[in-house]
């Protein structure tokens, strides 16, 4: 086993585990809890319903890189279809179509049909509102307003009803 550099009694983790929102640190929180109140690998397992071995792993990366541990790192996958250095250019011109539009939205059609233009990057109506969350953009809009609309009819016949 490595030299420990962290010591469990470093960190209150029961404080911690009751504000942590990621489920996962939560679980791992827990764990070095256990731990650290002086319980066995097996009896962790047995309470927190896990394999041993998941106790001892988590344990052991706590003493070798300390809280940071707690979070998974970031994982391999496929890289997106639009380049990082595009997206704020990318959202830049979907709020600047919308605002040109004289009535109605922008659906995820018309995204879609944005980003294979202007990126080449072919995407599904469902990518493209993944994209659109991983970007922070929300695809729901207020209720559009038909160019034909008269304001002040509108107006006029609310102060009437």
């Amino acid at each position: 086993m490595t030299i420990p550099i962290h010591n469990l009694e470093d960190h209150d983790f029961g404080k911690h585990s009751k504000t942590e929102s990621n489920p996962r640190a939560r679980l791992r929180l827990l764990i070095l809890y256990q731990y650290s109140i002086g319980k066995a690998t097996n009896d962790i397992a047995k309470d927190l319903c896990i394999h041993p071995e998941t106790a001892r792993r988590t344990l052991k990366r706590y003493y070798e890189r300390g809280l940071e541990s707690l979070y998974d790192r970031h994982r391999r996958g496929r890289h997106s279809k639009l380049a990082e250095a595009d997206t704020a250019a990318f959202k830049a011109m979907i709020v600047s179509e919308q605002e040109k539009r004289a009535g109605g939205r922008l659906t995820g059609k018309d995204i879609q049909q944005l980003a294979k233009e202007h990126y080449n990057a072919h995407y599904t109506v469902n990518g493209i509102y993944e994209l659109l969350k991983r970007i922070d953009m929300s695809w729901i809009s207020a209720r559009s307003q038909h160019p034909k609309a008269d304001i002040q009819a509108q107006d006029a016949f609310k102060k009437t009803l």
